[in-house]
């Protein structure tokens, strides 16, 4: 086989390889796109398919540009491909990055300085790339149509997977200093998407006839999909945070430890059982879209609340306007942890600046091996925060508003 057959052969191996990727992102992104779910990371994950799906393309067209196969490889083709293709893989790069951001923010949401200084470096790296044919500051091509990799070649290559190198590593530091169920599982996505695509990236680079990055991608971005689905079955869709069967999933298996147990632990079981208060007076009154929107507020709230505890923790939607935490606390740090909750809403109250005020009761309480079973657990501490809802009630009745 002479070397220009070679070179065909070769091109079409990447060309086929690619639109492979493409076709999967495809389907991908339809599924995604015919489900309702809206969530953050559900619009910023469609972005990512769409990005993807173009680089792929764009990087077929790049191929049979490089290989003079089927596109003539001159200076102005080359040119074209690879300003077309260094600033598709820019895009892509941003989109990623404000994904695995949306991951951070379901967990936190006040990472609002991250996220405005994610998108000046990327101005700046298109704006590089658009004026190269002029600068050859990135990269020039010569009269053989090869290309000539500029000052800012590497650094623009840096810039590019340094935030999901960055996200990567930080996530698995997360991973490992929390012990919260949600969250530790939500820095293991970050930090699992990562892998794929930065070797991808390392063997496109030393080996440009493998077409790697698109195949890093695509496995990424399966693995986040597959996440996703199963989120569809463990996360409520509304507030982000564990559904009801994984809140008693959860406890369910501590206490079977705990019963199992013959030693005496520091730490207790504690369950946290809050709803809000007047919740049908605001979707009878500003409707049910208010109505979500303070539920979503309160979920935050709780993540917030918890998102600095370093043991095992589970926060989850029980139905309606419930919400549970789980957690093992010594009896102080159940007091800090209700307390701060509280303080929270006032917070959140002041920032959502809406004609209601989101009202809260908590009761909390420890699990003992006399009780029979979770559903005494769960009543001791539902008992309790209705015990907490009444005290609401009669102040509310002394102040001349007793609206439920």
């Amino acid at each position: 086989m002479d070397n220009q057959s070679l070179q065909a052969a070769t091109a079409l191996f990447y060309v086929c390889f690619d639109l492979f990727c493409a076709l999967i992102m495809g389907i991908l992104l339809y599924t995604t796109l015919s489900d309702v779910e809206r969530s953050n990371k559900r619009v910023h994950l469609t972005r990512v398919l769409i990005t993807v799906i173009l680089y792929c393309v764009v990087d077929s067209i790049w191929m049979l540009a490089y290989s003079d196969y089927k596109i003539p490889r001159t200076v102005v083709s080359r040119y074209l491909t690879n300003i077309i293709m260094y600033t598709v893989m820019a895009i892509c790069a941003y989109t990623i990055s404000r994904f695995l951001f949306s991951i951070w923010e379901s967990v936190s949401p006040k990472k609002t300085l991250i996220r405005n200084l994610i998108f000046t470096p990327f101005a700046l790296a298109l704006l590089a790339i658009f004026t190269t044919c002029w600068t050859h500051l990135v990269f020039s091509i010569d009269e053989g149509g090869n290309l000539v990799k500029g000052a800012l070649y590497l650094p623009l290559m840096i810039l590019l997977f340094g935030y999901v190198i960055v996200f990567g590593a930080t996530s698995l530091g997360f991973f490992f200093s929390t012990q919260n169920d949600f969250a530790k599982e939500q820095y293991f996505l970050v930090a699992i998407y990562t892998v794929p695509v930065i070797v991808g990236a390392l063997v496109h680079y030393f080996y440009w006839s493998i077409p790697s990055f698109a195949i890093g991608f695509t496995v990424a971005t399966l693995i986040i999909y597959i996440f996703q689905m199963r989120d569809l079955i463990s996360l409520d869709a509304l507030t982000g945070i564990s559904n009801r069967r994984q809140g008693e999933r959860f406890f369910l298996e501590q206490i079977k430890q705990i019963n199992e147990s013959p030693y005496t632990r520091m730490e207790c079981l504690y369950l946290f059982m809050m709803d809000l208060n007047k919740f049908k007076a605001i979707n009878d009154t500003y409707g049910h879209t208010e109505g979500d929107r303070a539920l979503v507020a309160t979920a935050e709230v709780l993540k917030e609340a918890c998102a600095h505890i370093r043991r095992r923790c589970i926060m989850s939607r029980f139905g309606g306007d419930e919400f549970v935490i789980g957690v093992m606390f010594t009896p102080d740090e159940a007091q800090i942890l209700s307390d701060k909750i509280y303080d929270l809403i006032e917070k959140k109250n002041a920032e959502l600046n809406a004609p209601y005020k989101i009202s809260i009761s908590v009761g909390y309480t420890y699990y003992k091996k006399s009780f029979a079973d979770f559903r005494t657990f769960l009543s001791n501490a539902d008992k309790l925060m209705y015990e907490m809802k009444a005290i609401v009630h009669r102040e509310d009745k002394l102040n001349g508003d007793d609206e439920r």
